[in-house]
């Protein structure tokens, strides 16, 4: 409806369609569908390697000459906007070329509940046992973390990104209100209650029950953060993994001490939108992002529309489970279900890997080591075929993905760390990882400009053939 109404607005915006047309051909060959494109970038460089190099070059400076024509193009584009009227249509578009400049990575969403390895999965596969948080059955990850290699400098970083004062004013405004409405309730056995109570035991202590939601806005709450009160990112910088493992976990973790052993007064994930953790000197997650999301419906409007919006962009899914139950697991299998609505056809997504960690655990195992690995590789193989079994009941998710798109992996993070029993190929962790690498090669920024490019003179084109 919007773009019908404001049609007029692209018809002087020209001559771009010609553009469009005329680089047809050489669009076509950089932008395969996305079930095809990791395939075909692989098959490109088996090709590459027996060409001499100059020929190679040749290609990337094709590539590069692509880009900077289709730049050109995007640039003539935003100065014909600027000179338009500022109606919503314009306003959008100007944004959306903007933020072409801005690299889209390839994420890779890890979803699974507590309990599940998901933690300790992500620490073996970047290689960092140290990095997050693992472990502790009382704490669990309460905030979205996102993990990317650090290629500014060689420091582990966090870059803690805030929910705004005004989402977190609103939120108060409402824990007072239901406060006020369940006051004569017998609170104890009320979820909704102690979901709220938990937030601002973490954030205020014992004194948010004596004061109003102007008072708990006071800058004193906020002394250690005046980053939250700046709306701006807090960035932590250490030398080592455990050093700032030890330093953002009260900004990621849910603890049930509230501090307890670890001597911490005060937790800020409530007022915590995402956390992005840099590692340096990583090869994989240059172009990669992975994802470590808690789980969708969070009660914080901010987190749950970034949740939704994280869920539709990933390209790669990976659901995580408990081997001694992965088949079963009705949670996993919600989880899975529940997400794909946003992936499919209008989503990025081309593979969906489930997971069974801990595979190293063998109640009653035998004592020599070879027994045991001969039972967990005879226990990973039936799990595969358990979790393939349910995969194939996903009627409607197979309307929308492929048999290839999808993968079983059985892992024990502790034994590719650790080895006792398990050669590090039997771990499958490094299967894991020549998966993200290969992804991590795959990816494009000229294939990603040129179509993303392509997305917005398309639509601008289909409003003025929609006038004309």
């Amino acid at each position: 409806e919007q773009q019908k109404t404001n049609d007029s607005d692209t018809k002087d915006i020209v001559p771009f369609p010609i553009q469009v047309q005329k680089n047809k051909t050489a669009q076509a060959e950089l932008l395969p569908s996305k079930c095809e494109r990791g395939k075909r970038k692989l098959d490109q460089e088996e090709t590459n390697k027996g060409q001499p190099r100059a020929k190679q070059c040749r290609r990337s400076m094709s590539e590069l000459m692509m880009l900077s024509d289709v730049k050109n193009v995007m640039a003539h584009v935003l100065a014909k906007l600027r000179s338009q009227e500022n109606t919503r249509l314009i306003v959008f578009l100007g944004n959306t070329i903007r933020d072409l400049e801005t690299d889209k990575r390839e994420l890779v969403g890890v979803f699974g509940k507590t309990g599940a390895g998901k933690t300790s999965l992500i620490n073996a596969v970047i290689k960092e046992k140290k990095l997050l948080p693992s472990g502790d059955v009382e704490a669990c990850t309460s905030v979205m973390i996102k993990i990317e290699a650090n290629t500014c400098n060689t420091k582990y970083e966090a870059h803690v990104e805030f929910i705004t004062k005004e989402e977190w004013k609103d939120e108060l405004w409402s824990i007072s209100q239901f406060h006020s409405d369940t006051a004569d309730q017998n609170n104890d056995y009320d979820d909704d209650y102690q979901d709220v109570a938990e937030k601002l035991s973490a954030l205020y202590g014992e004194e948010w029950k004596q004061k109003s939601s102007e008072k708990l806005m006071d800058a004193r709450y906020f002394s250690e953060i005046p980053e939250f009160l700046q709306s701006t990112t807090k960035i932590l910088s250490c030398e080592t993994a455990k050093e700032l493992s030890a330093k953002m976990i009260k900004y990621t973790r849910t603890d049930s001490n509230q501090g307890g052993d670890k001597g911490i007064k005060r937790w800020y994930w409530p007022l915590v939108k995402c956390v992005t953790v840099k590692v340096p000197h990583n090869n994989f997650l240059q172009h990669v992002t992975l994802v470590d999301l808690p789980g969708n419906g969070d009660r914080n409007k901010s987190r749950d529309t970034m949740w939704k919006g994280i869920v539709g962009n990933c390209s790669t899914v990976w659901i995580v489970t408990e081997i001694n139950r992965a088949a079963a697991d009705r949670e996993s299998w919600e989880i899975l279900k529940s997400v794909s609505s946003r992936l499919g056809n209008a989503g990025e997504c081309r593979h969906i890997h489930f997971i069974c960690t801990k595979s190293d655990v063998i109640e009653d195992s035998p004592d020599h080591s070879a027994d045991v690995q001969a039972l967990i590789l005879r226990r990973n193989t039936e799990a595969k075929a358990a979790v393939g079994k349910e995969i194939n009941k996903l009627h409607k998710m197979k309307k929308h993905f492929s048999d290839e798109c999808f993968q079983v992996f059985t892992v024990s993070s502790k034994e590719f760390l650790k080895r006792k029993v398990l050669s590090p190929e039997n771990t499958e962790i490094p299967k894991l990882q020549e998966f993200l690498q290969n992804l991590n090669d795959c990816h494009s920024e000229t294939l990603n400009y040129i179509s993303r490019a392509q997305g917005i003179l398309s639509l601008i084109e289909g409003a003025r053939l929609t006038k004309a």
